[in-house]
């Protein structure tokens, strides 16, 4: 027997007061999951951050052992961190319970130059203003060569001639690849063409930045091999790579 359809049925509808019941639940789960000491962070780790101090880091985002992990901002964070110009990247982890994890890249110097009224600008290997300091420190080349009026920290510089920006650029990473930063005192890029770095007594001649990789792993080799580097002065020519570099003594 076929049943009839009844154009004016309507199927039953829960009783409004089993999804108040399921509602309620849900908020006091959602409640008690934010307000929890259950979920509280008590295992926070930061990891690659070789300049930077961990205090700071968690500082700048906000983070003790009392945040609720559900609580936590992670597009805030991020911000607040990335306004130290050190800071190239963050990325948080984090697992439930109470486990957080920061992993930072970091900046590193390149050289600085010099700005106006005995300040100092302090660049990374791609041309960013990270700081400024009144000193010039041992452990990093001054660059001499640029041309810019003014400049932003964390932003890259805008120079008048971008030819030296860009050399400046290529020979700062490849001597950050081959730890050389801290053995080179000046980085002179006024002709492009005829790029001159400074080590010890010597003033080294690179030319431009044709075969530069090939030219600073020589550099590299003569400074490892040539155990009376610190006590010469004169004029270092590997402009020419494939050819004996020359050397020219100052008496």
């Amino acid at each position: 027997m076929k049943s009839k359809f009844d154009p004016n049925f309507k199927p039953k509808s829960k009783p409004k007061s089993k999804r108040n019941v399921a509602l309620a639940a849900t908020i006091f789960a959602v409640v008690f999951s934010m307000l929890s000491p259950f979920f509280y962070m008590t295992d926070i780790t930061v990891t690659g951050n070789l300049q930077i101090e961990t205090a700071e880091i968690l500082q700048r985002a906000g983070l003790t052992e009392n945040t609720n992990i559900f609580l936590f901002n992670p597009m805030r964070a991020r911000s607040a961190i990335m306004e130290n110009f050190f800071i190239d990247q963050v990325a948080f982890t984090r697992s439930l319970p109470g486990t957080m994890e920061i992993a930072i890249q970091e900046r590193f110097l390149s050289g600085y130059i010099e700005y106006i009224g005995g300040i100092f600008v302090f660049i990374d290997e791609n041309g960013r203003a990270i700081e400024t300091r009144s000193y010039m420190p041992d452990e990093l080349p001054i660059i001499i060569g640029l041309r810019f009026s003014q400049m932003h920290l964390g932003q890259f510089l805008e120079v008048e001639n971008p030819e030296a920006f860009n050399t400046v650029v290529i020979y700062s990473q490849l001597l950050n690849r081959h730890q050389l930063t801290d053995t080179v005192q000046q980085i002179d890029v006024s002709d492009p063409t005829n790029v001159r770095l400074r080590i010890y007594n010597i003033e080294v001649q690179l030319g431009d930045t044709t075969n530069a990789n090939d030219k600073i792993l020589t550099l590299r080799e003569i400074i490892n091999e040539w155990p009376m580097i610190r006590e010469v002065r004169g004029f270092l020519d590997i402009q020419q790579i494939g050819t004996q570099y020359i050397f020219r003594s100052l008496t």
